[in-house]
């Protein structure tokens, strides 16, 4: 998750992984990172859209 740019505090919770019909309730963490948007994106994606408002 450190290459995504989450600090090293972010905890993500869940199993570390899950099999069979458990994935239709519990999202394991390899899957929370993998389909994270980056929180370094996630800001400069806003700073962009702040300053196209009027």
């Amino acid at each position: 998750a450190r290459i995504q740019s989450f600090p090293d505090w972010y905890e993500f919770r869940s199993k570390y992984t899950t099999g069979g019909e458990m994935r239709k309730k519990e999202v394991p963490r390899y899957s929370q990172v993998g389909n994270a948007i980056p929180p370094l994106f996630a800001y400069q994606t806003g700073l962009i859209l702040k300053g196209m408002l009027p």
